[in-house]
């Protein structure tokens, strides 16, 4: 019994790294939409803080997270998630997801989320669990570099390459000087 204890107390999921970040980003638009035909740059940001973390399959690592992210200075949600992968085969990853997104509409439809930032890496170029905290650790993932905003009742979406991105990020249960 008391070994099946101590095998339950190893599935439970890792305290998460108490990370605090404010992103700062440009997109230029490739899938356009009403007032944001290819071509145009929109300017975003990002402001999260993790609380916690769990594995996934496949080599993925959840981050739950409290925050917003917002795109042109209207279009607006909360952020919920990030994701990180670390593989050998596919591409590494660390997405952005925010939901509940609203502040644009276009031909009747609502582009209600959700709004991601996804980067992507060479395979084995992301080794650890945790999300990117240096600015050189967020420059590393430059594979691709995508975001998207899906419509909330059809295929539809604003997307675009992300052509800039700043990070300031602390490790919040770190002691502060």
């Amino acid at each position: 019994m008391r070994y099946l204890a101590l095998l339950g107390l190893t599935l439970l999921p890792s305290p998460a790294l108490a990370l605090t970040c404010a992103l700062s980003f440009d997109i230029t638009v490739t899938h356009g939409i009403g007032p944001y035909p290819p071509g145009t740059t929109l300017s975003g940001e990002a402001q999260f803080r993790t609380v916690r973390s769990f594995r996934q399959e496949g080599g993925a690592t959840g981050h739950l997270a409290t925050g917003s992210m917002t795109l042109d200075g209207n279009i607006a949600g909360r952020l919920w998630t990030l994701i990180t992968t670390r593989r050998t085969q596919a591409a590494d990853l660390v997405g952005v997801y925010a939901v509940d997104v609203e502040g644009l509409e276009f031909a009747g439809q609502e582009f209600t989320g959700p709004m991601a930032i996804t980067l992507y890496g060479d395979p084995g170029s992301w080794r650890h669990d945790r999300p990117p905290i240096t600015q050189d650790e967020w420059d590393s993932l430059d594979l691709r570099r995508v975001f998207i905003l899906h419509a909330s009742n059809s295929q539809d979406m604003l997307g675009g390459d992300v052509t800039r991105l700043d990070a300031t990020c602390v490790d919040s249960d770190a002691p502060q000087d």
